[in-house]
């Protein structure tokens, strides 16, 4: 895959990095609709989509991360027992 996707607080719009093969997704996109928003990035570079999915230009599926809730992406470790 050539393709990578990432999550930012700090993008008001999803945006590509050619630089790293990157779209970097707003933290506000719903979930439902972050591999809409991958998809949209990948046609406007002229990417061809299938019906569902979304596809990278080499025709390798595109792994869309889960998200990390926002209580968890503090600097502290806590190590339980």
């Amino acid at each position: 895959m050539c393709v990578h996707v990432r999550y930012s607080s700090a993008q008001l719009r999803p945006v590509y990095d050619s630089a790293t093969r990157t779209i970097t997704i707003p933290d506000s996109v719903d979930p439902s609709l972050t591999a809409i928003a991958v998809r949209a990035v990948l046609a406007e570079l002229a990417a061809p989509q299938p019906e569902f999915g979304a596809l990278c230009w080499c025709g390798e599926p595109i792994i869309i991360t889960p998200r990390i809730p926002i209580q968890r992406r503090s600097a502290q470790v806590n190590h339980g027992a």
